[in-house]
């Protein structure tokens, strides 16, 4: 908000608005300045006209020096009321943050509240940012949670939440961007689906469309759902395409990517062909055994992480922030490993062990760079734990799910407006921790249309990064 504007405010609420912010209207306020400048403005037009006159009826230098001065003063006021137009669609947004305040008990108790440094607005075409400072007192905690009635107030999408040590900025997008899939024909995948594709991508953030992406940082465990036809395949072929692009499972980048599919199917056989690209740093496997043998290396390595990190400098650092590569464990229908454990002493005891490791995988990965994939048709506590499925915090879910479905995928969402898309190929539900969301928003995986298992290979490596 302009400063001329906020000091014209301040001076007309401390004359004319001495009572405390609660007993009035601000809306009321702005109607009520607006009015008194427009009458302001027009007695000192009336004035000028009458004293100029005056002045050359009775050639009084005096008076013509009064003119002079309330010449002055109405420049003053015109520029007030130019600022005041220009700044029309901040000032009806600050008047809603303003009354936002009050009603939540964000603010003093003096009329300093309508030029709150506890709360700022920005604005520009594409956005609206609050800035919240913080103030050391009781108030700090409440301002940093507040994106849900924010984005009520302006009737906007919070896109993006900074918790800084002096601030909260929240900030909004005003033309949210249609969503747009990443097709990759056959005939140009060779020249678009290339590691310059995702170069600017970090290394800690997964990119899904034009206008959705979710951070690993705060999503280690990722959950890919949906039944046969609804693009699950596709989902976990995009989700090893960034896994590679990152550097994972490359030799040099000290990295793996281990592969379990319950089935021996589509999974398995990707695995195999990164494995006899990339080499020993790719591990594939299909039984219970395998699944044990894989995600009890994943808990190595993730211990190794550990130790690397504690002996680290820097204060509550993670992977990624010491540059670590990713490394991730993928798991395609759990419940066939289960079914596959039997009902024996020894099967029970390998289930058990399985259970275990991942579930360090999923409460300890995040902080070491460590990443749980688990692909599956249908999430119900059969084929996903209950104790294993809490942990997922990014979920892609695929096709059109039933309410019972969407219950156990998305546990953490309110799930009382949940967008229906239109049967498009590549649709799903998208929900992620980390991105202010309430509720699970429509995307597009991308698709990458590939016929044989060489052109597969020549994708990997087009997209792996040169690390040496």
């Amino acid at each position: 908000m302009n400063k001329l504007i906020n000091n014209c405010l301040s001076l007309y609420i401390s004359i004319f608005l001495p009572s405390p912010p609660e007993e009035i209207s601000l809306y009321q306020v702005a109607l009520d300045f607006r009015k008194r400048l427009h009458n302001l403005t027009l007695i000192y037009i009336s004035l000028i006209v009458l004293l100029f006159f005056f002045s050359f009826a009775i050639h009084s230098y005096l008076i013509l020096v009064s003119w002079i001065v309330l010449l002055y003063l109405a420049s003053k006021i015109f520029r007030i009321r130019k600022e005041f137009t220009q700044n029309v669609s901040v000032w009806s947004n600050y008047l809603m943050l303003q009354e936002f305040i009050i009603n939540n008990g964000l603010y003093k108790e003096t009329s300093e509240i309508f030029l709150s440094a506890i709360f700022r607005l920005e604005e520009n075409e594409e956005k609206i940012i609050i800035i919240a400072e913080k103030r050391g007192n009781v108030l700090d905690s409440k301002v940093e949670n507040i994106d849900i009635e924010l984005s009520g107030l302006l009737s906007l999408d919070i896109t993006k939440k900074d918790i800084l040590a002096d601030r909260v900025e929240y900030v909004f997008e005003k033309n949210k961007r249609e969503i747009e899939q990443y097709v990759f024909a056959t005939s140009d995948v060779k020249e678009n689906l290339t590691r310059n594709f995702f170069q600017n991508i970090p290394k800690d953030i997964i990119k899904l469309s034009n206008t959705q992406q979710f951070s690993l940082k705060q999503n280690s465990n990722i959950g890919l759902y949906g039944r046969t036809g609804t693009g699950k395949t596709v989902t976990l072929q995009w989700m090893l395409y960034s896994a590679l692009a990152k550097g994972s499972g490359i030799k040099e980048s000290d990295s793996y990517i281990k592969i379990c599919d319950g089935k021996g199917a589509d999974l398995f056989a990707l695995g195999g062909i990164l494995k006899n690209i990339l080499g020993e740093n790719i591990s594939v496997g299909q039984t219970p055994n395998s699944l044990a043998k894989l995600s009890r290396e994943m808990v190595e390595i993730m211990d190794e992480r550990y130790e690397l990190i504690s002996k680290s400098q820097a204060l509550n650092a993670d992977g990624y922030d010491l540059n670590m590569i990713p490394s991730f464990l993928f798991v395609d229908e759990l419940a066939s490993i289960r079914d596959s454990c039997g009902s024996s002493k020894e099967g029970k005891a390998l289930w058990n062990e399985i259970l275990q490791n991942l579930g360090l995988i999923a409460r300890k990965g995040r902080q070491a760079c460590c990443h749980w994939v688990c692909s599956t048709q249908d999430p119900n506590s059969e084929n996903i734990p209950v104790e294993l499925r809490t942990q997922i915090s990014a979920v892609l879910y695929g096709g059109s799910p039933s309410s019972e479905r969407l219950r156990m995928a998305f546990s953490m969402c309110d799930l009382e407006n949940v967008p229906r898309g239109k049967g498009e190929r590549g649709e799903a539900l998208f929900y992620a921790d980390g991105l202010s969301m309430n509720e699970p928003e429509l995307t597009k995986i991308p698709f990458v249309n590939l016929q044989t298992k060489q052109e597969f290979g020549e994708v990997v490596l087009n997209i792996i990064p040169n690390l040496k």
